[in-house]
């Protein structure tokens, strides 16, 4: 019998790992041995005014926005995953499966749906891989993401764009739990931050933005125009350094930095610009 290994240890940087006991695995017509490595590795325990994030917005029309951020709000760098061609790909798919579903009557359609779920694991796969080396590259220590919670889908969706917003949040939800297994294999920490008004509130601190028509793009109160998934990626980082400076603070303290700053007491509505205000109260 021949063995051939699909993995090279030295290239996956286990070769000093505990190899586990092999389990035979079936896939299509064919039998595979899949052997489990393991290792104990120990996570950073920074504390945050030494902590460097990547605040990830999984966005609609662009795959992942982020940006590296310093706890004093200092934005280092910026990250931009479109994949335009394989979402096209994706909106004819559907299209495909539900035409072929009403000419059937609701019939499975197989064919599609392979093809359906390959592309999905591979634009998932392609984005996780995609963050942890922009994540590596300038030395993350935590990968903060919003909390997604339960999907509810909006009223007066059916058909093809009611799955179409399926596949989208099933994807945004294997994106983090990919990029929490990678991040974790390096010794970083993952962290979810209250999603709700990070894209409604301009960083800046303005108020709330407009939404264009293409829906990458906002207007900020004073007419300037941003990237949305941008000022969100800003927002979702800021409440993550909010939240550990509030943190371990007395009630009492909490009540007095409220009164200079009303936002840090209302989640939704902390911006990059509470921050950097909070900073500037605690020093």
């Amino acid at each position: 019998m021949v063995v051939r290994a699909k993995t090279d240890l030295t290239r996956r940087g286990i070769t000093d790992w505990k190899q586990c006991n092999p389990k035979l695995v079936k896939r299509g017509k064919k039998y595979f041995l899949s052997f489990a490595y393991e290792k104990e590795v120990k996570l950073h325990k920074l504390k945050e005014k030494d902590t460097r994030i990547l605040a990830i917005d999984l966005g609609l029309t662009n795959s992942a926005v982020g940006c590296v951020m310093d706890s004093d709000g200092t934005v280092l760098a910026r990250l931009f995953i479109k994949q335009a061609k394989e979402k096209d790909h994706l909106f004819h798919l559907v299209n495909q499966l539900k035409k072929a579903q009403r000419q059937t009557r609701g019939a499975k359609c197989p064919r599609y749906w392979n093809a359906i779920k390959g592309l999905q694991t591979q634009m998932i796969n392609d984005t996780a891989h995609q963050l942890i080396e922009f994540a590596s590259k300038y030395n993350v220590h935590t990968i903060v993401f919003e909390y997604l919670g339960q999907m509810r889908t909006p009223k007066g969706m059916y058909g093809a764009k009611k799955l179409r917003f399926k596949l989208h949040y099933w994807r945004k939800t294997a994106i983090q739990n990919k990029v929490e297994e990678m991040a974790h294999y390096l010794g970083m920490r993952i962290s979810r931050v209250l999603a709700r008004g990070t894209s409604m509130y301009a960083y800046d601190g303005t108020g709330k933005v407009t939404r264009s028509d293409r829906k990458d793009l906002c207007e900020f109160p004073a007419g300037k125009p941003y990237h949305a998934d941008l000022n969100a990626s800003y927002n979702i980082g800021a409440r993550f350094f909010i939240r550990a400076a509030i943190k371990p603070l007395s009630e009492k303290r909490r009540l007095a930095l409220g009164a200079k700053v009303p936002e840090v007491l209302v989640r939704t509505e902390q911006t990059l610009s509470t921050l950097h205000q909070l900073r500037i109260c605690v020093a």
